[in-house]
């Protein structure tokens, strides 16, 4: 049984329908705030007038009523657009309410002013200072109160935006889901029957749907050693097939890394490692092939370490726009996933070099779970 001090849940949502009907309502108050500001400052003095009227009490007259009014508000719109969100949202809330308390006083001086104009006798100074700092507290109590209901409001409607947006991102993604399992059936279908034709062009589609299958690939889950070996593997020969007798490669890719599946490699890293060499470098010279190089090695106590190099020829001075993803994100990643990895370049006249090492000590709490 829950206890008596245990608040009832609440579906605080734009479903619920109490609260939607709260919210379908308020819309055009939480589009224009000041309005909701302004209902208080217009009822408030109303209910003066009417109880004054009532019961015969004494009255500083309409002058005092309406400055007092105008006043009130003014401060209540510094509370409520200034000095409240700067306290809840800003991070550096101290200047806005340095700011909003000079403008307080600013706002209090200039009623004490407009009493001495309309020839309503003030109290003294201090005094009505000190009466000022008093009807503040009741402003700063009365306009929290409104503040919070907007901020709620505004929360709810936020809250229900952000459903919808789930619901739409599920539902695209159920799609997404779908059309990538029934494309690479109905590729893998249509290379079946290739088969027979010709060897070759069943060879070129298997490579295809191995990198279609790499790229719906979600980076949120784990992605073995060989399937990052087997996107680069037909990365190259897709490569080879757009290029024909243009392209100049010396692959020293292990194909036994295609059996490391108990290894975790990042989608994209190992493969943005080579798109920057065809991006960025010289692929086209027969005395200077590109060099590209993947092994396992075995340390201290059995520990397989990852090796991974690239070299390549550049021209000088070529200037390309920078990607957004590219060896920073890399060694970003690298930090996160892999502690002890080391990633090296080094230009030597017009050829660069890379080398990445990986040691695979044990399975990081980074990585995500198979």
């Amino acid at each position: 049984m829950k206890s008596i001090f245990s608040p009832p849940e609440i579906q605080f949502s734009g479903t619920n329908a109490r609260i939607k009907w709260i919210n379908d309502k308020m819309k055009p108050f939480i589009s224009r705030p000041i309005l909701i500001l302004l209902i208080p400052w217009v009822v408030y003095p109303l209910l003066d007038v009417a109880s004054t009227y009532y019961f015969k009490f004494d009255s500083s007259g309409i002058p005092f009523a309406i400055i007092t009014t105008v006043i009130g508000f003014g401060c209540s719109c510094i509370y409520f657009f200034w000095l409240f969100p700067a306290f809840f949202y800003s991070k550096n809330p101290l200047i806005i309410a340095i700011l909003s308390l000079m403008g307080i006083a600013i706002l209090s001086i200039l009623k004490f002013f407009l009493f001495l104009l309309v020839g309503i006798e003030p109290h003294p100074p201090l005094d009505f200072a000190a009466y000022e700092v008093m009807r503040q507290w009741v402003f700063i109590a009365i306009t929290f109160t409104i503040w919070g209901f907007y901020a709620l409001i505004k929360a709810l409607q936020e809250k229900q935006r952000t459903e919808i947006s789930f619901d739409k991102l599920k539902i695209v993604h159920n799609k997404g889901q779908l059309s990538p399992h029934f494309t690479l059936n109905l590729i893998g279908d249509i290379s079946a029957k290739s088969l027979k034709y010709s060897p070759e062009l069943f060879e070129d589609i298997n490579h295809f749907i191995t990198i279609l299958r790499y790229a719906y690939i979600d980076t949120e889950k784990f992605n073995p050693l060989s399937a990052e070996v087997e996107a680069i593997l037909s990365y190259l020969h897709g490569q080879k097939l757009r290029f024909q007798h243009n392209i100049y490669i010396e692959n020293k890719i292990d194909e036994e890394l295609l059996h490391f599946e108990h290894l975790y490699m990042p989608k994209l890293l190992l493969i943005t490692l080579i798109e920057n060499v065809f991006k960025h470098g010289v692929f086209q010279d027969p005395n200077c092939p590109v060099l590209i190089e993947a092994k396992i090695l075995y340390g201290v106590n059995g520990i397989p370490v990852f090796q991974f190099s690239t070299q390549n020829k550049f021209y000088e001075g070529l200037k390309l726009p920078r990607s957004q993803f590219g060896i920073e994100t890399v060694r970003n990643l690298l930090a996160y996933f892999f502690k002890n990895a080391t990633l090296t370049t080094k230009v030597n006249q017009d050829i660069y070099t890379l080398n990445l090492n990986i040691r695979y000590e044990e399975s990081n709490q980074t990585w995500p779970d198979r």
